[in-house]
């Protein structure tokens, strides 16, 4: 199936966007091509977003879409279906303005001489008059949005609820990352490679690399603050996250921090000089204290910035930027090794990840690793309930389970096991597939 979408400026966004692209490409008929490029999400020829607020007038933006959908056009076929992203943090207007670009697109579209049909991904319930599927989180819906679809067929035909979003990794991507000789440099300090799939690109059909796996890692994917204040993220969490990481240590695991666009500076720089710290004090408890070095010698910690690092004063007003006090560090990280996630999910036996960053907690899920979740950080229940409902639906589900209950586990000597989450991007192209064989049969009826 070709799906495209419209590029957005959230990275996370427009990765879960191609996850779905992915998904579509991998299910596509025998003998068809599907591109599977950056085009693959689309913007206005001189870089400008497509949405409406971007533009000055109604006349501005239509032109922009089409100017959009004729540079596609120009070198790829017309897709089945286009994936509207929707922002919750554009306010009550951002459902009226994501139907107006469905609007938009088709039409452009068909003044091509091609029908589309759209997907707003990740949406809230809304009674859209010009998309044809709305992807709802379950954790989004509330006790009126149920009632609303129960005495709605015609809107509950539209929505497609999953738990977790949608991904653009995969196990085939995270091992061809680790093996890069960047990444594979530093992950060998981990121990051992999960074994390579078969056809992997980098060794050749039926490689595989098998290694004893005597170290056990746990990685920290870190979320965020947001910008209006309804989620936090402050020193306080920083400091219990490095409590949690030094009992892990202590129970045989090696620790590796990565954080987010939305992870403070000032709690980058906190666990990269904590982590840097910890390794320096093992290293001088070898004269000191020989018996406990011998036996937690091999646990250490490391701390990668993901971070895009901001080059000048304008760039550091942005909190998505890092501007703390490491940035010759982070550099020299980011010329020798490049952003470490995903690769990095190959050596970790389990991960742990922050209240608010569901996506993350996704990536692992729907791999089948096993997903803990923080719930320490602040996080507005009256502005962000979907927050808590998610933690809760998947926690009941045994896709997740809590810090706490993760190293309670540890230490009672269970294994930390949690169930495999079903992959969305693959739930939402069965429903877009499911829609066209819809309207084929409506449109054959209709003909005889």
């Amino acid at each position: 199936m070709h799906i495209i979408g419209i590029e957005t400026q959230g990275l996370g966004t427009n990765n879960q966007m191609r996850g779905v692209v992915m998904s579509g490409a991998k299910q596509r008929k025998k003998g068809e091509k599907v591109p599977v490029s950056r085009e693959s999400l689309i913007k206005a020829p001189d870089g400008t977003l497509l949405h409406p607020k971007n533009f000055a007038s109604q006349k501005a933006f239509e032109q922009a879409v089409q100017a959009a959908v004729n540079t596609y056009l120009a070198t790829n076929s017309a897709p089945d279906f286009v994936i509207l992203p929707y922002d919750h943090a554009n306010g009550e207007t951002e459902n009226q303005d994501v139907d107006a670009l469905s609007k938009t697109l088709k039409k452009a579209f068909e003044t091509s001489g091609h029908k589309i049909k759209t997907m707003v991904m990740a949406s809230n319930l809304y009674d859209y008059q010009n998309v044809d599927l709305i992807h709802v989180g379950k954790h989004l819906l509330s006790q009126k949005d149920e009632q609303i679809l129960k005495n709605s067929p015609s809107l509950k035909a539209k929505v497609v609820e999953t738990l977790g979003v949608p991904s653009n990794i995969s196990w085939s991507l995270i091992k061809n990352l680790a093996h890069l000789p960047p990444a594979e440099k530093i992950l060998e300090k981990y121990g051992t490679f999960k074994k390579v799939l078969s056809g992997n690109l980098l060794y050749g059909k039926d490689a595989a690399i098998e290694k004893n796996r005597e170290k056990k890692n746990v990685l920290f994917s870190l979320g965020g603050m947001t910008d209006n204040g309804a989620i936090g993220f402050s020193i306080k969490d920083a400091e219990r996250l490095f409590i949690s990481a030094v009992a892990l240590t202590e129970m045989g695991y090696n620790v590796i921090f990565t954080n987010s666009p939305r992870t403070p500076s000032d709690v980058t720089d906190y666990l990269f000089e904590k982590c840097r710290d910890f390794n320096n004090k093992g290293k001088n408890l070898k004269d000191k204290a020989p018996a406990f070095y011998e036996k937690y010698k091999s646990c250490h910690m490391e701390f990668f910035n993901s971070k895009k690092i901001a080059q000048n004063d304008e760039e550091a007003k942005n909190f998505r930027n890092y501007h703390g006090k490491h940035k010759a560090e982070f550099e020299k990280q980011a010329l020798e090794i490049g952003n470490i996630y995903p690769g990095v999910l190959d050596v970790c036996q389990f991960v742990i990840n922050t209240h608010d960053s569901f996506s993350y907690t996704s990536d692992a899920a729907a791999l089948g690793i096993p997903s803990v979740v923080y719930t320490g950080n602040f996080i507005d229940k009256e502005r962000r309930p979907d927050c808590y409902k998610l933690f809760d639906l998947c926690h009941e589900k045994g896709y997740v389970i809590s810090l706490d209950e993760a190293i309670s586990k540890i230490e009672h000597g269970e294994e930390l096991k949690t169930k495999k989450m079903d992959d969305v991007s693959t739930q939402l192209v069965k429903a877009m597939h499911k829609s066209l064989s819809n309207s084929r049969e409506l449109s054959n009826t209709a003909k005889s």
